[in-house]
């Protein structure tokens, strides 16, 4: 299989299509990204939890957040590389989305950031993201 390194080849792939029901899906991906968060906030304050599980809370955050955005374009996904390039292309190019925010998602699930570096990015994202879906 070609390497698929462009929205439109992704859109020739099985991992990248359009979803008229998409856009009706974004409510809940938010809610399950601010419940990530917060618990992603609930276990670095306790200080008493593995502090990596406030690190996978606040990547699973970003992870709906990202969704949460290409779906609202009435796209849905069913592998990650075409997620991050529909989102680079909907967003990033139109210089709506800083690209710093797609590159700490990278790094967090390659875990190449500290926890609270997570939460924090996470806290960033969620908050952009929840902007430009208010547009």
């Amino acid at each position: 299989m070609a390497i698929i390194n462009t929205l439109h080849k992704c859109l020739d792939s099985p991992y990248l299509f359009p979803d008229e029901d998409a856009p009706g899906r974004v409510p809940g991906l938010l809610a399950l990204a601010a419940e990530r968060l917060d618990a992603a906030g609930r276990v670095q304050r306790s200080g008493q939890a593995d502090q990596t599980d406030a690190g996978l809370f606040a990547y699973e955050a970003m992870f709906a957040d990202l969704r949460a955005l290409v779906y609202a374009r009435g796209y849905r996904e069913a592998g990650l590389r075409c997620l991050l390039l529909a989102c680079e292309q909907l967003y990033v190019r139109a210089d709506l989305l800083d690209a710093e925010h797609l590159r700490a998602f990278e790094r967090a699930q390659s875990l190449k950031l500290e926890p609270a570096q997570v939460v924090e990015a996470a806290a960033a994202f969620d908050r952009k993201a929840r902007e430009l879906l208010t547009l």
